[in-house]
Order: C-alpha cells, then structure tokens, then sequence
C-alpha cells in the first residue's frame, strides 16, 4: 500500500473523529478562559491548562484501529508494516497537535492578548507531552482506554505536585519557570515515542 493511500485512509477512518474533538476543545476553551486583552502570563493559562487536552485526545488513539485482535491480524498481514502505518499516524497526529495550537495562539493575538513564538512552543509543549503519556501508556499496554486513564491521572499530579515535575510541569509557563524547559519537554516527547517503537518492534517479533 502506498504512503498516499495509507494517509487518506487513515486521515478518514481513524483521525477525524479526534481532530474534530480537538477542535470542539479549542473553541469550548474560551467559555472557560477569557482570551481577551491578556498579558504575556495570563495568556498562557488557557494554552497550558485546557487546550493541552488536545493531544491526548488527537495523539493517544494512534493504536485505537489495532485494539480487535482480528483487524490487528489483518493490518499485520499487509505488505506495508504494521509499525510504519502508526508512524505515519504519528506525524500527522503531531502536525495536527502544532495546527491546533497555532490557530488559538492567532486568534487569541487578534483578541489582543500578549502572545508570541514562545505561547505556540509552550502550548504546543504541553499538548504534545499530554499526549505521549497517553500514547505510550495505550502501545505499551495494548489499551487506549488505558492511555486516557493515564493522560488524566498526569494531568491531575500537575495539580497536585505543581512544580516538583521539573520539566515534565504542564504549567511552567503560567506560573513563570523557565522557558528552556519547554524545548526539553518537546524533547523528551519525542524520546519517549521513539522509545515506544523500538520496544513495539522488538515484541513484535
């Protein structure tokens, strides 16, 4: 199977239903937050806090096709690897998750709020760490329900620890740690998902 078609089957049977529910996110996020006139601080609640929910909902589903042991098997039995075909799932996930964040950091510009380059990297950040905790907890356990029960219980140690994650904190740009933290963290993610395939690849043999 070729890459294009690999895509637009999986862009229209596995990731539309989430990409719209990410988006559902973005637009409720403003009848939480105001996002009208806010400084440079304040601009970084909504981003951090709620619309970081986008990648565990966009990026934790990547296994969701695979979770019947019979389409499994039959994905399996294609000539495209299995593996592959979640990679590409990966990239368009994590291409979605910057999409996402970089439509609300402008249409909170045009609200006139204080944001620039670093609101979309620390968003971007938050969302993309939500979601490889999801994912790595859903390939590894072979359970997206799993992967969401995981992203929500790290979301709630935020709360509950605050600081004491060091760069794995969701919130270091709202409350004021430093911003080096967040290139970490988009590092860290992209770590721990190359992790998880390498350790997907090895069982699958």
């Amino acid at each position: 199977m070729s890459f294009g078609k690999i895509l637009s089957v999986n862009l229209r049977h596995n990731f539309l239903i989430h990409f719209l529910l990410a988006i559902l996110v973005a637009f409720l996020t403003p009848v939480v937050f105001s996002i009208n006139a806010l400084d440079s601080r304040a601009s970084a609640q909504p981003l951090e806090t709620l619309l970081s929910f986008t990648g565990t909902i966009i990026l934790t589903p990547v296994f969701l096709p695979e979770q019947n042991p019979e389409i499994r098997d039959v994905i399996r039995s294609k000539k495209t690897n299995y593996l592959t075909v979640c990679i590409i799932r990966v990239i368009y996930s994590v291409l979605a998750i910057m999409l996402v964040t970089g439509m609300f950091v402008l249409v909170m510009r045009h609200n006139e709020c204080d944001v620039t380059y670093r609101h979309f990297i620390g968003g971007f950040a938050s969302s993309l760490f939500m979601g490889t905790i999801g994912f790595t907890v859903a390939g590894l356990s072979n359970s997206v329900s799993a992967g969401y029960m995981a992203s929500m219980v790290y979301y709630a140690s935020n709360i509950g620890l605050k600081d004491k994650l060091g760069i794995c904190y969701l919130f270091s740009m709202y409350s004021g740690e430093k911003f080096s933290d967040k290139y970490l963290l988009i590092l860290l993610s992209v770590f721990i998902i190359s992790v998880v395939f390498v350790i997907l690849r090895k069982s699958d043999k």
